[in-house]
């Protein structure tokens, strides 16, 4: 399926970890569930930081939809069931959301700030040959003569 890629994945993490962060104390408080330090002696910073990451992931899916409406709900759907889960099952896994959600919004934002191809895996040697093909193309180097080129 064409929409199961990187940053699909990326954003559904934005919105449910950013969801969970934005209610996790709401619901710790409501159950009498246990709470992290952020979540009980600064809970603004959680709840700011979830909010950053489900916009990040809703202005993600929103891109989404102007190409493929069926992948760009389905990021806000699967997001919402994590977050779901997320909370409701795992309970104090909402701590790991604390660096995972806002990891996972700034991953998110490289293609936006650094172009569609800034998450491709490229080593050095590929961005040599590369380099390489076009200066032959070009003219620019000639070809290395093998043992039998060098006799004639």
């Amino acid at each position: 399926m064409p929409f199961l890629d990187l940053l699909y994945f990326l954003a559904v993490a934005a919105i449910g970890l950013g969801l969970s962060l934005m209610t996790y104390r709401w619901f710790a408080m409501r159950y009498d569930w246990p709470m992290g330090t952020w979540h009980r002696n600064r809970p603004g910073l959680p709840i700011l930081l979830g909010i950053l990451s489900v916009l990040v992931g809703l202005f993600f899916a929103y891109g989404r939809t102007q190409h493929d409406l069926v992948s760009g709900w389905s990021i806000v759907v699967v997001g919402v069931l994590l977050a779901i889960l997320w909370t409701g099952i795992l309970r104090v896994a909402s701590q790991v959301s604390l660096i995972a959600a806002p990891a996972a919004a700034v991953i998110l934002m490289v293609p936006v700030l650094g172009g569609p191809d800034a998450l491709e895996y490229h080593t050095v040697r590929t961005e040599v040959r590369e380099l390489r093909k076009a200066l032959e193309e070009n003219g620019a180097i000639a070809l290395p003569r093998t043992g039998d080129q060098q006799r004639r």
